[in-house]
């Protein structure tokens, strides 16, 4: 009994047809898909604003209890 090849068994020979792929821009699609996309191009800014924010809130937080 013959064996099968051990060649791909796309296209005459292992050869594949070229596939033409045109760049197309993708419109991210939910918010999650938006955030991911503005953290992936301002990824130093936001981490620099969220520290900022994080302490003044806490900075905040303890003068209220201070003061009460």
């Amino acid at each position: 009994m013959r064996e099968p090849s051990l060649l791909p068994v796309f296209g005459k020979l292992g050869v594949k047809a070229p596939v033409a792929v045109l760049p197309v821009p993708v419109r991210p699609a939910g918010l999650a898909a938006r955030l991911r996309q503005a953290l992936a191009s301002h990824g130093a800014t936001a981490l620099q604003l969220s520290v900022v924010v994080w302490t003044v809130a806490i900075l905040g937080a303890a003068f209220l209890f201070a003061r009460g």
